[in-house]
């Protein structure tokens, strides 16, 4: 992605404040969002299934600073057609304390594709 789209992405990103303990996204949910954490951090680990249940796993990933979610929407944006089949998360991921992040929306997604060809390979990259 060229220096060009990033710009026109950025200014798109909105800021997003979350609370301790609060759910970001549910395994098997659709991604609403793209998320670059900003400060604090998040926990994603996948559900295990106990007859026929979903239970928490002990297995958890921290996302930090600098970390993204949601990040395969970029992939995806551009080959969808109807924006109505967003990918679903494959964690679930909960803030462990107060995290800040900046999101860039499905709405804002949609924009940015069909207003303009940020998605477009430009002369020189591959």
């Amino acid at each position: 992605m060229n220096h060009k789209a990033l710009e026109m992405i950025c200014a798109y990103l909105k800021p997003k404040i979350f609370k301790e303990n609060e759910m970001v996204v549910e395994a098997g949910q659709p991604l609403n969002a793209m998320l670059i954490i900003i400060a604090g951090s998040l926990q994603a680990y996948q559900p295990i299934k106990v007859a026929g249940e979903a239970c928490p796993s002990t297995s958890f990933e921290t996302l930090d600073k600098g970390m993204f979610v949601g990040e395969q929407l970029l992939d995806w944006a551009p080959k969808t057609k109807t924006f109505d089949d967003q990918p679903v998360s494959f964690k679930t991921i909960r803030c462990s304390k107060r995290a800040e992040a900046f999101a860039l929306t499905i709405d804002d997604l949609k924009t940015l594709v069909l207003s303009k060809s940020i998605f477009l390979k430009s002369k020189g990259e591959v």
